[in-house]
């Protein structure tokens, strides 16, 4: 619910690409479902870009309480020219559930999925990709709170 109520707040189209769509209802969100079935998140990542009526998607995971609205919008007010996608770059890797993706990447990400291969690193690695570095991060919000995911009671 956090992370829904966030996204309405910050955009004027938001919906949830799940494939259990009961256990979300009580969010009233327009949903849509894998089109590639257990192919993980970048099967939902595409079907958002299928999903969209705007050139471009901000795309974050459900599991992440911590979201700033602040970084959401820096990122969304990045001049994309050339890009594809773009995604933070921490330390430890790249955050590719919070970021934004351009419909033009869709084709990439279909022939991967449609040769069962589902890592996004790899995907990230055949697009143009604006990598938001840490740094330029934490110039923004000061630390990286905003990138933990709650799986488990006892990651709260």
């Amino acid at each position: 619910q956090h992370v829904a109520d966030l996204m309405l707040s910050l955009f004027p189209e938001c919906f949830l690409v799940t494939n259990t769509p009961k256990e979300y209802e009580f969010l009233s969100l327009p949903m849509t479902h894998d089109r590639y079935r257990d192919m993980g998140p970048l099967a939902g990542i595409h079907a958002a870009l299928l999903q969209i009526s705007t050139p471009m998607a901000f795309v974050v995971a459900c599991d992440m309480p911590n979201l700033s609205p602040e970084l959401i919008r820096y990122l969304c007010n990045i001049n994309q020219k050339e890009e594809d996608a773009i995604i933070p770059m921490l330390a430890k890797g790249p955050e590719p559930l919070f970021g934004i993706y351009h419909k033009k990447s869709l084709a990439t990400i279909e022939s991967f999925l449609k040769r069962q291969e589902c890592q996004i690193s790899k995907v990230l690695g055949d697009l143009q990709v604006r990598w938001v570095r840490e740094q330029e991060i934490r110039a923004i919000i000061g630390d990286l709170a905003i990138f933990k995911n709650i799986n488990r009671p006892s990651d709260v």
